[in-house]
């Protein structure tokens, strides 16, 4: 009986010795009751944790075995989660902050469940990690900032944002300052990475324009930047040629050869 107790307990005690591999939005290892810093996240951006649910030892026969879910058990009021499918390799819980969530430090509680239970890999494991909430989470840059262009004629800036936070997000471009221009672009850019755009703004009417480029994530409306530039539109006739090689012009097939000429000479104007 003595003896069969000793197994009973050394078998408890194997089931939740082992460290899990935590794959992302960090790579970390945790134990039982250990946790785990995630990073930056902004308001109402959804953000995963990823788990290798396999064990290598341990277990009740101590030959390890493999997690079946990963759910959050505890989060801070607003917060929603959704768990990881069922047996999936890897395990992915979803986690998101709300939209109005103030920037600060908050800690969400994990489990790691095993079907099997006593029979399997035992107890639940569970871990906390610590997420900071902070609407610094995007960098913009604009370049070049100050375009000179033909009348219809579109003005090509290029943008390069960065997603400084640790979930993936959407994010949509668009401009403010030239009447009826409305065109915008939306680039996905995953966590901690950085991408590149081109953004046209086209003015029909000749002026000095001050143009606002701004990006925003699709994920909260708190989350962006904006960018100034500047916009000359000229109707003179060196702009008109050198702005036939910066569009797409639309004009009848017999005339071809001679926009072909005029954009060959724009090539040689200062």
């Amino acid at each position: 009986m003595k003896l069969l107790v000793f197994i009973s307990a050394f078998a408890a005690l194997l089931s939740c010795a082992f460290a899990m591999s935590v794959l992302a939005p960090v790579s970390a290892q945790v134990e039982q009751g250990s946790s785990i810093i995630i990073g930056n996240v902004g308001p109402g951006q959804t953000f995963s944790v990823v788990v290798d649910p396999k064990v290598a030892t341990g277990g009740l026969y101590g030959t390890g075995g493999a997690y079946d879910q990963l759910s959050a058990s505890s989060l801070p009021d607003g917060w929603a989660s959704a768990p990881s499918k069922l047996y999936a390799t890897p395990l992915q819980a979803d986690i998101t902050v709300p939209k109005d969530a103030q920037d600060g430090d908050y800690v969400i509680a994990l489990r790691l469940w095993d079907e099997a239970g006593d029979k399997g890999l035992g107890a639940d494991l569970e871990f906390t990690a610590k997420v900071t909430v902070t609407h610094d989470v995007m960098d913009m840059t604009v370049s070049p900032v100050s375009i000179s262009t033909g009348a219809g004629q579109p003005a090509r800036y290029t943008i390069t944002i960065s997603n400084k936070g640790m979930a993936n997000d959407v994010f949509s471009v668009g401009s403010t300052g030239v009447r009826t221009w409305e065109f915008r672009r939306s680039i996905y850019i995953p966590s901690q990475t950085t991408k590149t755009l081109t953004y046209e703004v086209v003015g029909d009417d000749e002026a000095d324009y001050d143009v606002m480029i701004w990006a925003r994530s699709s994920s909260s409306d708190k989350i962006g930047a904006e960018v100034p530039v500047t916009l000359r539109v000229n109707t003179d006739l060196f702009s008109d040629f050198k702005a036939v090689n910066k569009g797409v012009l639309l004009f009848p097939s017999a005339e071809a050869p001679l926009y072909f000429i005029v954009g060959l000479l724009s090539n040689f104007l200062p």
